[in-house]
């Protein structure tokens, strides 16, 4: 079976160009998965690879690197012997530790606890280029690359683009303002068309966050951004106060997938100090919970936003400084008259002074606003020249700010590289972080995506049986994610397929029997691929191919059924019907709070849907 697997690996390779990035002297052999020269093969070797040399024996010569060159360019690499590399890779298609995945290229993909997960080549010319064309640096030479800029490999790929330029972007304080159900969809795409890089979307007003903002509170939003190359961000208007429930909208936000996080803190907190210390040390506890919860890891940015004129205003910009990542000043040049904006250089460099003045070093993005129609798009476009890549507009046309706003904005070189390097207290604001905020996912990695976002049922909303339907829920997640269902057809779908098919379907031959019938109806050829004895191997590879999986476990008492939707190595993500899980076997739950892309830990997952303690009976179903 592995000279079957090599054979179909090395047509892939072959067909897609594949380069050695190989040490001068050796070669890539296919069978064993790593370059050689006859004598010696050279790393990346996996972590079980690494593991098991240690326990070998191989002490320090397990870890030592060596300089080669590659290509002209300096790499330093592991180097074991080739004998020695052949006993620890294992017979599987992938050295141990690592599965061949679709998502990745049809690479081998390694899943690490606690760390970036990895993917490992022999890659190919595009996609070498690719990492090159994304400043990948010296791994751009070597055969392992990180999972999350892999995938960022991909999309340059398909895109044919180069680096993003730049990170401007722009603020929604409503999608529908205008009460005439505009989607995130239509404002994605129109972002996108013109080249914005950012959205700032409101998730909360004080205490008020997800009750209030409903679309904002969706993975389903984020995602639509993040398809269309936009960085989605929350914000939220902020008061002294209720810190810490002010607060859970940083958590909210880390659940549902936004890249970064910006308190508004206003009028109320001027000439203030203990308030300014009591909301951001909230804001930061919310982000630890998030981080230990496994949403996001330590990098997920927070910034603020406030007066471009502190001093005037009193607020104590030096206290938010200690908290935040960056400032974000209100330099409302059109709202202070004409000669502000024939001149924002001037109003510019006056609000870094403040802010410098007060203490305040993090990097400062200015935010313009255009919310009169007022400035026009040369002096609009001049003010992003001297502000920086990181400018944003406050804000999205609707309710009283006119339509006419688009053609200013749509007048703008959204695609602008160079800015003003000479403005006086900007120290590192031209710096941009990493593109979607890099990975600020728990575990250290990117949770292979899946198709399309899975959209969410609470089973407590459904009519029939809400206590005892998590089955019925789970199946309506899949089966509206592959259009066999439709809720604006037949409503609440949980409760559309308790009457069509007859109850609540518990057992896995009958949850198969009904995804089944309703392919059948459709007209689809998609089959459920269930069985009581799936292994966690099975569900790790059917995540890292993009698929969507429904499990039974023992969660509660009486047993639970979710969707699963991906594997960081660290934590499955999941739609859960009936809210948080505690992480207990035969354990409790949160449901006053969603159970949309929740994350729980590898081993209490595991542990809960496992019962032999060998994780090969799993009740388990896996769907294209």
């Amino acid at each position: 079976m592995r000279i079957i697997k090599k054979l179909i690996a090395l047509t892939f390779l072959l067909s897609a160009n594949a380069i050695a990035m190989c040490p001068d002297g050796a070669t890539f052999d296919e069978n064993l998965g790593f370059c050689a020269n006859g004598v010696d093969a050279f790393g990346p070797f996996t972590n079980d690879m690494v593991s098991g040399c240690v326990s070998a024996g191989g002490g320090s010569a397990c870890t030592n690197t060596y300089q080669y060159q590659v290509q002209g360019t300096t790499i330093d690499v592991l180097r074991w012997s080739e004998s020695f590399t052949n006993n620890l890779r294992g017979t599987a298609d992938c050295p141990t530790g690592s599965l061949r995945s679709g998502t990745y290229g049809g690479h081998c993909f390694e899943s690490v606890s606690g760390a970036p997960n990895n993917v490992y080549g022999n890659f190919n010319q595009q996609e070498v280029d690719a990492c090159n064309q994304l400043n990948g640096g010296t791994a751009c030479y070597t055969n392992r690359w990180g999972a999350s800029f892999y995938l960022a490999v991909k999309d340059q790929m398909a895109s044919g683009s180069t680096t993003v330029e730049n990170r401007l972007g722009a603020w929604l304080w409503y999608i529908d303002e205008d009460g005439l159900n505009k989607s995130h969809t239509q404002l994605a795409n129109e972002l996108s068309a013109m080249g914005v890089k950012r959205v700032f979307i409101k998730i909360a007003d004080d205490t008020s966050n997800c009750s209030l903002f409903t679309d904002a509170c969706s993975t389903t939003t984020t995602n639509i951004y993040k398809n269309k190359g936009i960085e989605p961000w929350a914000w939220s208007y902020n008061y002294p106060g209720d810190d810490v429930a002010q607060a859970d909208a940083l958590y909210k936000a880390a659940q549902y997938g936004y890249v970064g996080y910006v308190l508004d803190v206003e009028v109320e907190f001027n000439n203030t100090s203990a308030a300014l210390h009591n909301i951001f040390q909230a804001f930061e506890s919310a982000k630890q919970d998030a981080i230990n919860a496994g949403l996001i890891n330590a990098s997920f940015p927070i910034g603020a936003t406030t007066w471009s004129n502190p001093i005037s205003q009193g607020m104590n910009v030096g206290i938010i400084d200690q908290y935040v990542d960056f400032h974000m000043p209100q330099t409302y040049v059109e709202v202070w008259g004409a000669s502000y904006m024939a001149n924002p250089k001037q109003w510019i460099e006056a609000g870094n002074s403040e802010y410098r003045t007060l203490g305040a070093n993090k990097p400062i993005w200015h935010i313009v606003s255009t919310e009169y129609d007022n400035i026009t798009s040369s002096q609009l476009s001049r003010f992003i020249d001297v502000a920086g890549p990181n400018t944003s507009i406050w804000r999205v046309p609707g309710g009283p700010v006119p339509q006419a706003v688009w053609n200013d904005w749509s007048a703008l070189n959204w695609q602008q590289s160079t800015f003003d390097n000479n403005v006086a207290n900007h120290g590192n604001s031209n710096d941009m972080l990493p593109w979607m905020a890099a990975d600020t996912s728990g575990g250290g990695g990117v949770t292979p995506p899946v198709a399309e976002s899975v959209p969410y049922y609470f089973q407590l909303n459904n009519y029939y049986d809400p206590y005892g339907t998590c089955s019925v829920t789970s199946l309506a997640m899949v089966t509206d994610l592959h259009n066999f269902t439709n809720p604006s057809v037949t409503g609440n779908t949980p409760d559309y397929l308790y009457e069509e098919l007859g109850g609540v379907l518990q057992t896995v031959p009958s949850l198969a029997n009904g995804y089944n019938t309703m392919a059948i109806r459709a007209g689809s050829s998609k089959r459920a691929d269930s069985k009581t004895n799936g292994t966690f191997a099975e569900l790790q590879q059917a995540l890292a191919d993009g698929k969507v999986a429904i499990v039974h476990g023992w969660f509660t008492n009486p047993g639970h059924i979710m969707v699963v939707t991906g594997y960081d190595g660290a934590h499955y993500t999941v739609n859960d019907p009936f809210g948080r899980w505690n992480e207990q076997k035969w354990g409790s739950y949160n449901s006053s709070v969603s159970g949309e892309g929740q994350k729980y830990s590898k081993a209490a997952f595991e542990y809960a849907i496992n019962d032999n303690g060998q994780g090969n009976d799993l009740w388990l179903h896996i769907f294209e």
